[in-house]
């Protein structure tokens, strides 16, 4: 059938040849539809809540707020875990649910229980909502607004009012974010020594604040023949006019009292969470567009660029936004990296054809093969919603597109240069006919090895299931042209014009070396079978020992040096301390261009942080403009060291923005390793967490030790003492109020400037420090002032600075990054470490995570996908050749690529990564190809008749070229991925080496030791 298949496409060849062109051209315009990005999201289907609690410490946070919706979202369809983290004034749930649930869904079903708590949440805590649909690869567009001559307040207001409305209209923008400022507000700060000679105390104060903003709404009043809108208003609108307000009148005593009376009015600030500073030269305002999950990164970033202008354009003339991190920019580069990787692999494919077959027109038709077999990919990738990156993209091989191809045409240049010519439609017909069965079993097994790779799960689904996928795609498409427009195509461009019938100069030279090199190994097949044996043995032994690792850490072009301080530290302290370190970096490290730090959390607590916390964005020159032979890791040593000097304080954490985000969604940690300790005791996970640190900083490739937790801080607890508030005619709850309007301020209503939301608070002065706290005085009804220290136990003690659950458990996270040794060989050093020195007690235990944890997983998963893909390859060959004997020959190719693999990746020093056990899983379909090659020949001349001896010599002569073809095109195809050095390219390198490595020994096995094997076997079965 299949032979008919290529007879038709020959006899009706320039329909065959139009419609494929016809068929291409629609797939092309389909193709331009395609969405780009820089890498697969490989985010977990999560929901996060956030709420905030202003004035709350993390136990109270954590007890009132994280544990309820912990307790809410428990149960609900699909949910695989939770995570949460408790600060000072705000919470974060991350709710995991399993990938086969619908995320709008999920979304949907986290929104319902939170509406049923959403009553019970403590007076002062907002509703809990959920964050931005977004994942690890949504945060796009990174900008900055500053001026020299407004406040950061009045910077944080514009974002609100002008930037953030025209960015949230780009389609595909989810969220605009924000560090810096301050949220203006109405502060009436009550003064007890004037309370107190009036004899107004707290609570009457409070009542006419409060009283003194309202709005109702009035309906409409009849006005001729229409209507005239009514409403009632009573919005201060400066702190004069709140001033004015009335406390009480003369009905009392005789005159009036407002509240500028007893209170001092002014704007002030709300309690910050959050600030930012540029290049060392003060605070401004960051801003970051996130893009919706699943959306088109390239079209957002395009959207977004038409949008600035007229951003700009609303905004005042001294306040400037300028971008400091562009996502289009890495996926260009990244991008770059993928085309000229395709592109330099095309070039060497073309031109090996042209050298081997000796014909430009032949080696046309088959090269032609690689736009067309690209087309029904990129085609199939936007039908299945597959996204163009370095992943999908990156590891599609040219020469395994082509190598049906080339055998086929192969097989029509042997006939054609040792037989007659005469009817040369004929001979391509059936010259192709015959090569047809092992050509379509052959690229069917290449293809079908990538299917199990479709099954994995988790982050190696999401990261080389589409790549599978992707080749998939191409090597169906190049199947059927292989059968369809390749004869069709050749038997147009060879019906015409002169062919040499001699081979080309170098398949004459190859063919010469190889008759030489033949004829030793069948003379000495004992020796040459014995080293074969050694040679597999001594790459699993290096196999074994190069060091595990998940993927290549990959290099996006810009840094992130995550910074901790002491969880005491003030919001003014900070900004000096990011200062120093932008004065220390720019204009002293010649490759970085920008510095711009965002401490503490955002507006949108979707990255909660304390302020004792900073990101540190370091932008940096592309890497072609950097110093001569400087590498990322000099690089990174060469800034911690500047650092040491010049901005000491701290501990320091060098990572990448999207490495970042990926860590903290995947695990809730930043770094490559987290090791969770679980316990109850916080005290307690806090003393193994900084012994657990102080033997990580031992061991050698844990860099940036860091504990996720910041350490206790100090607290004082107020607790009201019945008896002594009875008697002085007060509540405990008037005490409680009096201790939140000391710092907090009380809220008590709301006021409008324009379309922004003043809020009003009133406060108690009187507390400078903490040690002013217990003689601070509470304005009683009458005139009297009670001290807090009377009313009150003030008790001073320490606190956690931060609380985090996994499932409702308390734990603690010690990270580090690896640099330097492969990520498996850390982890057991770490293990061994850690379980000698720092034994868990009863009822705590550790699990490590991050990279490790995925890589675990992805091996476990590869434990099962492996040995399925070699059955699978055994019962194909079973299937074509009919006998198990043979199709264990042809399966001698796998374990023989492999050890050229594992040499390869021992020689440039690579660790064993899910990449290279993927390139081992594509090495299998491609070393099976030349076998069956091979092997189809000298089964047919031994059905003619002749000796075994003589049909292994001469099947391997007959095959030299078509297999020095395939081995050499699909080897080549690999080499600029294996060479590459540009953005992304890591992740590559260790896929390609395996494939390159692997064909050289799998080329040797095919023309030198599988003959010479099936000679001597043979003969010693006959004798």
């Amino acid at each position: 059938m299949i032979g008919d298949v290529v007879a038709f496409s020959e006899k009706n060849r320039v329909s065959v040849v139009v419609l494929t062109l016809s068929v291409a051209a629609v797939g092309l315009a389909i193709a331009t539809r395609l969405e780009l990005d820089a890498f697969p999201d490989v985010t977990t289907n999560q929901v996060v809540v956030l709420a905030k609690a202003p004035g709350f410490t993390p136990e109270e946070v954590e007890q009132r707020v994280t544990r309820p919706i912990e307790v809410a979202i428990a149960g609900v369809p699909g949910l695989e875990t939770s995570r949460s983290m408790s600060r000072y004034g705000i919470a974060a749930v991350t709710a995991v649910f399993a990938d086969r649930v619908d995320p709008y869904r999920a979304r949907q079903m986290v929104s319902e229980r939170l509406s049923g708590i959403a009553s019970s949440m403590p007076e002062g805590v907002e509703t809990p909502e959920i964050g931005p649909y977004t994942g690890g690869l949504g945060e796009i567009v990174h900008f900055t607004l500053r001026s020299r001559r407004r406040s950061p307040a009045q910077l944080l207001e514009l974002m609100h009012l002008r930037v953030s409305p025209l960015l949230r209209t780009v389609p595909g923008v989810v969220e605009v974010n924000s560090w810096g400022g301050a949220e203006r507000t109405l502060d009436v700060e009550a003064d007890p020594a004037r309370m107190a000679t009036l004899g107004v105390g707290l609570d009457e104060l409070s009542r006419a604040v409060s009283e003194a903003s309202a709005s109702r709404p009035g309906d409409a009043l009849p006005s001729g023949s229409g209507r005239t809108l009514l409403r009632a208003v009573s919005w201060p609108r400066d702190a004069s006019e709140l001033g004015a307000a009335v406390v009480r009148g003369e009905s009392h005593s005789g005159r009036t009292i407002r509240v500028a009376d007893v209170a001092t009015v002014r704007e002030g600030r709300m309690p910050r969470l959050g600030a930012a500073t540029r290049d060392g030269h003060g605070e401004v305002i960051y801003g970051m567009a996130q893009m919706v999950r699943g959306g088109n990164a390239r079209t957002v970033v395009e959207a977004i660029h038409a949008r600035i202008p007229e951003i700009r354009a609303v905004l005042p003339a001294d306040v400037h936004l300028d971008l400091i991190y562009d996502r289009s920019v890495l996926v260009n580069r990244t991008l770059r990296t993928v085309g000229t990787n395709l592109l330099e692999g095309g070039l060497l494919v073309a031109l090996v054809l042209l050298l081997l077959l000796g014909s430009m027109r032949a080696g046309l038709v088959v090269a032609a093969t690689i736009p067309l077999s690209m087309i029904v990919a990129l085609t199939a990738m936007v039908f299945f919603g597959i996204p163009g990156n370095l992943m999908s993209l990156g590891a599609i091989d040219f020469g395994l597109v082509v190598d049906g191809g080339v055998v086929m045409v192969e097989s029509v240049f042997h006939r054609l240069q040792h037989g007659d010519v005469s009817d040369r439609r004929t001979l391509v017909r059936e010259a192709m006919r015959g090569m047809a069965r092992p050509v379509i079993f052959s690229v069917l097994i290449i293809t079908l090895v990538y299917v199990p790779i479709l099954t994995l799960q988790g982050v190696d689904g999401k990261m080389f299931a589409p790549m599978a996928a992707t080749v998939v795609f191409a090597l169906l498409g190049s199947l059927v042209l292989s059968v369809t427009f390749v004869p069709a195509a050749t038997s147009l461009v060879l019906e015409h014009g002169s062919l040499d019938k001699v081979e080309p100069r170098i398949v004459l030279l190859a063919g010469q070396l190889h008759r030489r090199m033949l004829d030793r190994a069948m003379k000495h097949p004992k020796f040459l079978g014995l080293g074969s044996f050694v040679a597999f043995v001594v790459a699993f032994v290096v196999l074994a020992r190069s060091g595990t690792e998940f993927v290549p850490q990959l290099d996006e072009g810009d840094l992130i040096i995550q910074t901790t301080r002491a969880p005491e530290i003030r919001v003014e302290t900070a900004v000096d301390e990011a200062g120093k370190i932008e004065r220390a970096l720019l204009g002293h490290i010649p490759e970085v261009l920008s510095v711009v730090s965002r401490i503490g959390s955002p507006s949108v607590a979707t990255d909660l942080m304390g302020i004792e916390q900073a990101d540190v964005l370091v932008s940096l020159k592309p890497r072609d403009e950097w110093r001569p032979g400087l590498t990322h890791d000099a690089l990174v040593a060469e800034i911690d060291a500047r650092l040491d000097r010049y901005a000491p304080n701290g501990d320091r954490d060098y990572t990448q923005p999207i490495q970042m985000r990926f860590n903290e969604l995947l695990g809730g940690s930043v770094s490559d390793v987290s090791i969770t300790i679980y316990g109850d005791d916080l005290m307690r996970l806090r003393e193994i967490a900084l012994r657990s640190a102080g033997v990580l900083e031992r061991i050698r490739g844990a860099e940036d030790v860091r504990i996720s937790s910041p350490p206790s801080v100090d607290l004082v607890e107020v607790r009201p003492t019945n008896l002594h508030t009875a008697h002085v005619g007060l509540s405990p709850a008037a005490v409680v109020t009096a201790i939140q309007a000391l710092r907090n301020g009380v809220p008590l209503g709301e006021t409008y400037d324009g379309p922004l939301r003043i809020p009003i608070r009133l406060r108690l002065g009187g507390v400078a420090t903490v040690y002013d706290l217990p003689r601070a005085i509470i304005p009683v009804d009458g005139g009297r002032l009670v001290p807090i220290g009377l009313v009150a136990d003030l008790t001073p003690m320490r606190a956690p600075g931060a609380v985090e659950h996994t499932d409702g458990l308390r734990r603690i996270t010690v990270g580090f990054n690896v640099r330097g040794r492969d990520l498996g060989s850390v982890v057991d050093a770490v293990r061994g470490a850690l379980r000698a020195r720092v034994p868990l007690p009863q009822g705590y235990r550790a699990v490590y995570g991050g990279q490790y944890a995925n890589m675990r997983d992805a091996y476990g998963r590869l434990a099962v996908v492996v040995p399925v893909v070699l059955v699978f390859i055994v019962l194909m060959l079973t299937w074509m050749f009919g006998r198990l004997r043979t199709a264990l020959l042809v399966f001698s190719h796998v374990p023989f690529a492999a050890v050229g693999g594992a040499f390869a990746l021992a020689l440039r020093g690579m660790p064993v990564s899910v990449s290279a056990v993927i390139g081992f899983i594509a090495l299998s379909g491609i070393a099976v190809l030349n076998g069956v090659v091979l092997v189809t020949r000298m089964l047919a001349l031994e059905a003619e008749g002749r000796p075994v001896g003589e049909s292994v010599r001469l099947a391997a002569q007959e095959r030299m070229r078509p297999v020095m073809m395939t081995a050499s095109v699909a080897a080549l195809g690999f080499v600029p991925m294996m060479l590459a050095t540009g953005v992304g390219a890591e992740v590559q390198r260790p896929l390609a080496t395996v494939v390159v490595g692997g064909l050289v020994t799998s080329t040797l096995l095919t023309l030198l030791v599988l003959p010479s094997m099936r000679a001597f076997f043979t003969r010693e079965a006959t004798t």
